[in-house]
């Protein structure tokens, strides 16, 4: 791919030398020791060009497919990725917690998994000869072409009389979020006649039984699978079911134990590598946390040493001579990696994992299928990242298994139903049988038999097909497949168990409901991606991360609950300061971030005599997370359609702030005491992180007590702020950025001090994002973001990194990348604030979006830019942002800057919108989302007219305002408002390029309708 950093050096920007003098600085400028970020970014006049330009969609082949993985099901429903090939991976939909990691292991390049069998092939004769090609690598030339939410995947080979393409994706509709929550993927599959003859094609699709897939080798059962001809369309219906009982009973035999590990060594067991020691463990180990459950006092235990060691622990062989193994297990949960294996002719064909807890489990195989057979137990810790240890205790032979926490069959996590469908009727099952032989040789075996079952342990995939049809030269034909789930056992139940009831019910729901579904979905991705006129490039990125939702990192709960880990599987409670950063849920799904204000910031994490909001669903305080739980119930309410979300909750965001202030404790606008934050440390006194995030929320609950008819409040909340923003400027102005007032003396690790931190004006984008305007004065704020990107912005991280390295890697070498802080004015503070010398998303895309607000543009993208070229294929997957844990929601900060762009402000309650587009005026379009509705913005400029589209695409949207910028040339204007032609009666206010139209009535714009204004300059 194209750098966008390129030499000789043509242009320095301006951002390097503005305002480097404002007067009066509270604290003198040192003299700026060696700092190896370099000032000059070496961006050329070509390299910002190419930043800005339109540009053609990315096609990626060849290797580059390796690591894709696009999230293809309902958001919040379980993960399930589209990768590269247009095979499915992953599958990580069965409520099996997976643990990606603190994110030492995060940034790598892999393909990701399959564990389950499914696929296409496509089926063509021609001339009397068949001929049959799967979907997948092997193809021929393969090209993906994916934006989220759809995949698009392109299959050619020459000489192969079809061309074929896959289109991949669940329903994703904006404001409707259960529809967007299916758990179902949709494949569209159409095959074109390339040859210059008259052919016939049908296609094949299989899909294994993959019901009880975690518990099947610990439980007594079956799979069954179905062909089910309904609604003329045919499904494989898989479920499971429990194995009849043997007739006749058998006494069980005694059972063995195999391993205690009370002995002073482990005896004949053979030891690898350091994790295991020379003797069994006693129970908790150094720095660990209390390990139970375990038997007697001795047990295997691998964080000897912490999690780092890595070794194998392997048993005699042994005749297996029972029906089952018995063991407790705890420890990590790395497939593969925190482990214990059966291994059979030095195969693995049992395994199982800790659940990322120190507490042991019984948990059983059953092996009856293998009785008489020579065996091994190998214990393997070969994960030195966090739960990289695996603990184990008590394994024992037996004809009975430890029933332990398994339950009943149909209350395990991996109890439910998994369904592919065709859309019309498919041939008849016997006749598959030929289709079958034409596909190569499978490690699974392909049946398609009506009505089957047989037992859990063994695997089998079920195959359908469409019924042939013939194709003249040129012509193409589509083929519609349906996989859905349904797997309602959650800890917390899923919420798409209140609508259905079996994955049948699922894909009749899709099916029954196309048109709508797919056709909005079409919409969206249309009105998004095709519409707009921002760079190709830039759409891509800032919409990736949306894809989040659709991850193992959030959840929707059966009570209605959206929950959220910070990333897949680690770091529970929806973290409040982690998601102080993630704007994408809320402009996108606003319901789901409303449960989440009220079920969680206030609800179960809210303490109503104090007012803290817990930040982790706790009672622990975060004074970031305490600050952002105030701005975004202010965000929440300006989503809201009418003011019913903020009159329920005001009591609540009004103690919360109560509780900001009492920190503040002599209401001067600065927090000074000990602030737990989004870093995992302490910050000690006055800093503008935290204090720009107060300054914000004082502002944010200045409005919400204007509009709850509050006067007294709002007037603290303004006096308050006055004196906060005052003595910030005053107190922690260097002459170019904000710093930390700090006794290092005192408090000598995880504080910046005289640092730039990137993330110092957290509040003030926020305050940009809400309409709340400056909370430093501008010309402050415009000069510290310049100082950010001078100092803490290096198109190549190498030379810094190797002088002062990272705790975690997200950006390599050779790669460009915003730092959290660096020290250019004072020696670098090696105790100083953690996660220094990390590159994360999260952050770069919060100071981006800043930047635009500011006019910082070409800055602002090459920052997004840097990580587009981060997460090309080529290196790692470009749907999977990650800091600690895959798919981290902190990246979900990229919506900030595409509403940036856009200029867009929006109040739902007092039916405003407004646009003010930072780039291209002249002629800008872009997606825009409301309370109820969403569409498209359309902006065209020239020097006497300015003409203003909102095309409404989806829902409904109620104004009663608008406003827009104009050119500085328009001091007087006419306007005309039109709704689909008809006048609507306005008046307005221009100010400082300011336009403000109020409408006489309320007009409701429905789904269809076009509102336009012109905006014509009056000569004076």
């Amino acid at each position: 791919m194209r750098r966008f950093w390129i030499s000789p050096i043509v242009i320095v920007f301006v951002a390097c030398g503005f305002l480097t003098n404002i007067d009066n600085p509270a604290i003198a400028q040192e003299k700026q020791p060696k700092h190896l970020v370099p000032a000059d970014k070496n961006l050329s006049q070509d390299a910002v060009r190419l930043l800005f330009e339109r540009g053609r969609r990315e096609v990626y082949s060849g290797r580059e497919l390796e690591t894709i993985g696009m999230p293809v099901g309902g958001i919040a429903s379980g993960q399930l990725y589209l990768r590269g090939d247009g095979t499915l991976g992953l599958w990580q939909i069965f409520n099996k917690h997976v643990f990606t990691g603190y994110g030492l292991e995060c940034y790598r390049a892999y393909r990701p998994d399959s564990p389950v069998d499914s696929g296409f092939a496509v089926i063509v004769e021609q001339d009397g000869r068949t001929f049959a090609k799967t979907l997948n690598q092997d193809f021929g030339k393969v090209e993906f072409s994916g934006l989220y939410p759809i995949g698009n995947v392109r299959y050619r080979e020459d000489g192969f009389p079809v061309s074929v393409s896959l289109k991949a994706y669940s329903p994703f509709i904006p404001l409707n979020a259960k529809d967007s929550a299916l758990p179902a993927t949709i494949f569209n599959i159409s095959v074109e006649n390339v040859s210059t003859k008259k052919l016939s094609v049908s296609l094949l699709g299989w899909l294994e039984n993959a019901v009880l897939i975690d518990s099947a080798k610990a439980v007594h059962a079956l799979r069954r699978s179905r062909i089910v001809n309904e609604r003329q369309r045919t499904l494989i219906v898989h479920t499971a079911e429990k194995a009849p009982v043997p007739k006749g009973t058998v006494e069980p035999r005694p059972k063995i134990v195999m391993a205690d590990f009370e002995g002073s060594d482990y005896n004949n067991w053979k030891a690898t590598g350091r994790a295991f020691g020379k003797i069994p463990a006693n129970g908790t180990l150094a720095s660990q946390q209390e390990v139970s459950g375990f038997l007697g006092k001795g047990l295997v235990n691998t964080f000897l040493g912490g999690d780092k060691p890595q070794g194998t622990l392997t048993s005699p062989p042994f005749r297996i001579s029972r029906k089952f193994i018995n063991f407790l297990i705890g420890g990590g949960n790395h497939s593969g990696q925190t482990c214990i294996n059966l291994l059979i002719d030095n195969k693995v064909m049992r395994t199982a994992t800790g659940k990322s807890n120190e507490k042991l489990e019984w948990y059983f195989w059953n092996v009856e299928q293998f009785e008489g057979k020579t065996a091994k137990i190998q214990i393997v810790d070969k994960f030195s990242g966090g739960w990289g240890h695996i603990n184990i205790d008590q394994i024992e032979s037996s004809d009975e298994p430890h029933k332990g926490p398994m339950g009943p069959l149909d209350k395990l996590p991996d109890y439910g139903s998994l369904v592919l469908a065709l859309s019309n009727e498919a041939i008849q099952p016997q006749k598959v049988d030929k289709l079958i032989a034409s596909i190569p040789d499978r490690d699974v075996k392909l049946y398609s038999k009506e009505n089957t079952a047989w037992p859990v342990t063994e695997r089998q995939s079920t195959a359908l097909a469409a019924h042939t049809v013939e194709l003249a030269p040129g012509a193409t034909r589509t083929f519609t497949f349906v996989l859905s789930w349904f797997f309602p056992n959650h800890p917390n139940g899923r919420e798409y168990a209140n609508r259905f009831n079996s994955a049948a019910d699922v894909t009749h729901y899709v099916l029954d409901n196309y048109d709508r579904l797919a056709g909005n979905t079409a919409k969206w991705y249309k009105t998004y991606y095709e519409h707009s006129t921002l760079p190709q490039w830039l759409l891509f990125r800032l919409h990736s991360t949306v894809c989040n939702l659709a991850t193992g990192t959030c959840q929707w709960w059966k009570n209605g609950r959206f929950w959220a880990w910070e990333g897949v599987g680690c770091c529970a409670g929806t973290c409040t300061h982690v998601w102080n950063y993630s704007h994408a849920p809320a402009r996108l799904f606003p319901q789901l971030e409303r449960s989440a204000r009220e079920m969680q910031d206030f609800g179960e994490g809210f303490d109503s005599e104090s007012g803290l909001v817990g930040f982790r669903s706790n009672r622990a305080y975060a004074a970031d997370g305490q600050c952002g739980s105030i701005l975004k119930a202010y965000r929440e309410h300006q989503a809201s359609a009418d003011y019913s979300f903020l009159k329920r909750n005001w009591p609540s965001i009004k103690k919360a702030l109560e509780f900001s202030i009492q920190q503040d404790g002599n209401d001067d606008g600065l927090i000074e005491n000990s602030q737990h934050n989004t870093y995992d440390i302490n910050f000690e006194g006055p800093n503008t992180f935290v204090g720009s995030l107060y300054l914000a929320a004082l502002r944010a609950a200045e409005e919400m007590a204007k509009d709850m008819g509050n006067e007294q409040f709002a007037k603290r909340c303004r006096k308050i702020f006055e004196s906060g923003s005052r003595l910030t400027v005053e107190r922690l102005w260097d002459g170019e950025y904000f710093i930390q007032l700090v006794d290092l003396q005192k408090h000598p690790k995880y504080q910046y001090a005289k640092g730039c931190l990137s993330d110092q004006l957290f509040g003030q984008g926020w305050a940009h994002q809400l309409g709340l305007g400056y909370i430093y004065p501008p010309r402050y704020a415009k000069k510290a973001l310049q100082s950010v990107w001078k100092y803490n912005w290096a198109p190549d991280i190498g030379p810094y990194n190797a002088e002062h390295k990272p705790e975690r890697w997200f950006a390599r070498p050779g790669e460009a990348g915003l730092f959290t802080c660096t020290w250019p004015k004072s020696p670098y503070h090696k105790e100083g604030v953690r996660y220094k010398s990390e590159v994360w998303t999260g952050i770069e895309y919060q100071v981006a979006g800043h930047m635009v607000w500011e006019g910082m543009l070409d800055q602002a993208l090459a920052i997004c830019r840097g990580i587009h070229d981060r997460y090309h294929p080529a290196k790692h997957n470009p749907f999977n942002e990650v800091e600690c844990g895959d798919h981290y929601a902190r990246a979900m900060a990229s919506w900030g800057v595409y509403t940036a762009l856009a200029g867009y402000e929006y109040h739902g309650p007092k039916g405003h919108l407004g646009f003010a587009p930072k780039t291209t005026p002249e002629n800008f379009r872009a997606a825009f989302t409301a309370a109820e509705g969403w569409g498209l913005f359309s902006q065209k400029r020239d020097r006497k007219i300015q003409r203003e589209r909102i095309e409404l695409r989806w829902g409904k949207l109620n104004l009663k305002t608008l406003a827009f910028a104009v050119p500085e040339d328009f001091h007087k204007v006419k306007v005309v408002v039109m709704l689909d032609h008809q006048a609507v009666s306005s008046s307005h206010k221009l100010k400082d390029g300011r336009l403000e139209i109020k409408l006489a009535k309320g007009q409701l714009v429905n789904e269809d309708q076009t509102l336009e204004v012109a905006i014509h300059r009056k000569d004076k």
